[in-house]
């Protein structure tokens, strides 16, 4: 695999998303020993200073533990990110064999307006890509969400791509970034009507609405607003010391 020199992000910020996306995903196991410096080389085409960075900053992160004469080995003790909730639930009902979807119910581009463009850093004239979808669960409607994302960060994903891939692969193919960090605002409110009738709750039902903004590379790359069914939800909130 030969990454892509053209992105707007760095060879080896690219190169630590795949390691990194390998260790989280459970492809590379737990104390399994991960390829060689001179292999990760060959597979990527990229410099060994490139490679040593990355397995630097893996390691400095807590992912990774260079056994002297041994080798790099996938760290016993992950640490855990609530960075994507999205991603984990997503995996977590994967691995369980449950049907998780997203009805994708608007695809549209709009000229950003003034909070857009002062929460993404856009210029006037810039256009956001505005997502509308529905989870769906087992085949029930657990969740609406609005996704808001610089167009230029989906340059040329269509409808299709979002629906079969997902948002945030969409926008790592598109520009390389991938979520590294989120601020979450979680309250308890009552459901728009048009968003109840599309969940096919009551008028006025309680849901919870969480307000996710998605950073990466210090830029803001995705602002979501989610309105969870609260009968089919529990929200859950660690704090690690």
């Amino acid at each position: 695999m030969t990454l892509n020199s053209n992105l707007p992000v760095s060879l080896q910020y690219q190169l630590k998303s795949i390691l990194l996306e390998k260790i989280q995903s459970g492809e590379w196991a737990s104390g399994q020993m991960i390829p060689s410096e001179r292999e990760l080389c060959d597979e990527y085409s990229v410099s060994r200073i490139t490679v040593r960075e990355v397995l630097g900053s893996l390691t400095k992160s807590g992912f990774l533990v260079r056994k002297q004469g041994k080798g790099t080995f996938v760290a016993e003790d992950k640490i855990e990110y609530s960075m994507t909730s999205n991603y984990s639930l997503s995996r977590e009902l994967k691995k369980k064999g449950v049907d998780d979807r997203f009805l994708m119910l608007g695809f549209d581009a709009e000229v950003a307006d003034d909070f857009y463009k002062q929460l993404f850093g856009l210029s006037t004239g810039e256009s956001v890509s505005v997502i509308n979808r529905l989870r769906i669960i087992n085949g029930r409607k657990y969740a609406w969400e609005k996704s808001v994302v610089p167009t230029r960060y989906l340059a040329g994903a269509t409808s299709g791509d979002i629906s079969d891939n997902g948002l945030y692969n969409s926008i790592k193919s598109c520009s390389g970034f991938f979520p590294e960090d989120v601020d979450d605002i979680i309250e308890a409110v009552n459901c728009p009507d048009q968003i109840a009738s599309q969940l096919e709750l009551q008028r006025g039902a309680a849901v919870i609405r969480v307000t996710r903004t998605t950073h990466s590379q210090g830029r803001t790359i995705e602002y979501c607003i989610s309105y969870l069914n609260g009968q089919r939800y529990m929200c859950k909130h660690e704090i690690h010391r």
